[in-house]
């Protein structure tokens, strides 16, 4: 069985900033929202996509609890 891994692709929104920005291959949403928050700390939300089927998955906002996975 192959291991989940790399499941996600993300597009990151920020407050003061009109261009989102997105991240590929993200495995922990929790671990990726903490680098957020010190690299990026103006990041408003985050829409999470599967990254093999390209589906949109769930909006993830600031502040709010965000799983590890899906």
């Amino acid at each position: 069985m192959l291991k989940k891994k790399n499941d996600y692709s993300v597009i990151v929104f920020f407050e003061n900033e009109s261009r989102p920005k997105k991240w590929e291959y993200v495995h922990k949403l929790n671990g990726f929202s903490m680098f957020l928050t010190k690299k990026h700390p103006t990041w408003a939300y985050m829409n999470v996509y599967n990254r093999r089927e390209g589906t949109f998955m769930k909006r993830l906002v600031k502040g709010s609890f965000i799983p590890e996975r899906l």
